[in-house]
């Protein structure tokens, strides 16, 4: 038996199988976004994260 916070199946938590997930296909599905928005959306995060400089902070002595 799983409790809340474990995931009961062996498949990893990727993108790729979240958008197979059949709840997520049905909030989609009534939202009316399709797997290309989301995975274009998706890509401009990733770049927009990628193009960040690294925070710099010095910590106080």
């Amino acid at each position: 038996m799983c409790t809340p916070n474990q995931r009961c199946d062996s498949s990893p938590l990727t993108f790729e199988t979240m958008l197979t997930d059949p709840m997520i296909r049905l909030m989609m599905d009534s939202d009316g976004v399709s797997v290309a928005e989301i995975t274009g959306l998706l890509h401009q995060a990733r770049a927009a994260v990628a193009q960040r400089a690294p925070m710099q902070f010095a910590l106080a002595r």
